[in-house]
């Protein structure tokens, strides 16, 4: 074979390589459309956080009726309907709490609501002495449903509401409290929605990046001082029960079952537009089918105790240890690689290490 030829040849093999790989390369440049932040955030508003506020509202209002209704008549079956609307609230709170950016966070009402343990001798003091203000940051641990949670479940509870009006007034305060300043929330969320749903970008003050930090945060916070103090994973395995939340009541595990639903129903977005179809759309499928299972491991181990948190410590350590592990598996998941896949900043900082 000539040079000639054998050079045709060569440059005919180059040029088809060449008209392959641009092909190829073009084919490669029809990138899949970008995902609609903005539609996840119009879903996450409507779907997700409005009805669960418009929920916890509606609780609100039905233990403020029914504990002026036992103010009226301190029987034992009203104080009952008065625990059991209790109950009914504090577990709506944790579809609420996941969402401490905007008008919640303003107010500061996580804290003020949500913050366990108590302090049951700041309780008997502003009792006895007749003049508190429960807005002060002093009161912060002497307010909330928890502090309805001693209230209502201490010892001999019904006998001082009977025998005590300063003490039938202390809860009336502290329901009315967080009654009328979630009204204010509830009023502040409507346009705040406008604000919400625009903010799609990856700073760390635009409403994605609070939204998916605030996810995070929450679940982390689920982990810890629901489960992980109480049980002394933070202790050298000492266990705390002082710090189990709703103590008194003894619903420690059903709160935390239900937090653990509610952030289930947050990442899948309801029934509408999730951060699971994100992660989907990035090419991020095994995570994201990762994280729903992870998700019925948690819920399925949660199922297979039938005690109170504290009597699970005392009798079955081993299996909240391994609760705990499953949890702690999860935040991996979602601190980690989830946020790396949304190129979102984790801003939070906690103190165990994960």
């Amino acid at each position: 074979m000539s040079k000639k030829v054998s050079s045709f040849i060569f440059i005919s093999f180059v040029l088809s390589a060449f008209v392959f790989v641009a092909c190829k390369k073009k084919a490669g440049d029809n990138n899949p459309t970008p995902f609609d932040r903005s539609s996840l955030l119009v879903n996450i508003a409507d779907n997700v956080i409005l009805p669960a506020i418009s929920d916890f509202e509606s609780k609100l209002n039905t233990l403020e009726a029914d504990y002026i209704a036992f103010q009226g008549d301190r029987s034992s079956i009203n104080m009952e309907i008065v625990r059991s609307s209790w109950k009914a609230a504090y577990l709506s709170w944790q579809s609420v709490k996941i969402f401490d950016f905007g008008p919640i966070r303003n107010i500061g009402f996580k804290g003020a609501t949500g913050t366990f343990p108590t302090d049951t001798v700041k309780i008997e003091n502003n009792i006895n002495s007749g003049s508190y203000n429960l807005a002060t940051a002093a009161n912060v641990d002497a307010i909330g449903l928890s502090a309805m949670d001693f209230l209502l479940y201490r010892n001999g509870a019904l006998n001082y509401f009977v025998g005590n009006d300063a003490y039938t007034t202390y809860g009336l305060d502290v329901v009315q409290k967080i009654k009328n300043e979630f009204t204010s929330i509830v009023s502040a969320w409507s346009p705040y929605r406008a604000i919400f749903i625009t903010g799609t970008g990856n700073e760390t003050t635009s409403s994605f990046s609070l939204f998916v930090n605030e996810f995070s945060r929450d679940y982390e916070l689920a982990k810890n001082t629901k489960l992980g103090i109480p049980i002394g994973q933070q202790s050298l395995s000492i266990q705390q029960p002082e710090y189990i939340e709703a103590r008194f009541s003894g619903i420690s595990l059903e709160i935390l079952l239900k937090s653990i639903e509610a952030l289930e129903v947050v990442y899948k977005g309801g029934t509408g537009v999730g951060l699971d179809d994100y992660l989907s759309s990035s090419d991020k499928v095994t995570l994201s089918t990762s994280i729903i299972n992870k998700f019925e491991e948690i819920k399925t181990k949660m199922n297979s105790f039938s005690g109170t948190l504290e009597e699970e410590m005392s009798t079955n350590i081993s299996g909240l240890d391994e609760l705990y592990v499953l949890i702690q598996e999860q935040i991996i998941y979602i601190k980690t690689d989830m946020a790396s896949a949304f190129g979102t900043l984790i801003t939070y900082q906690d103190n165990d290490g994960d």
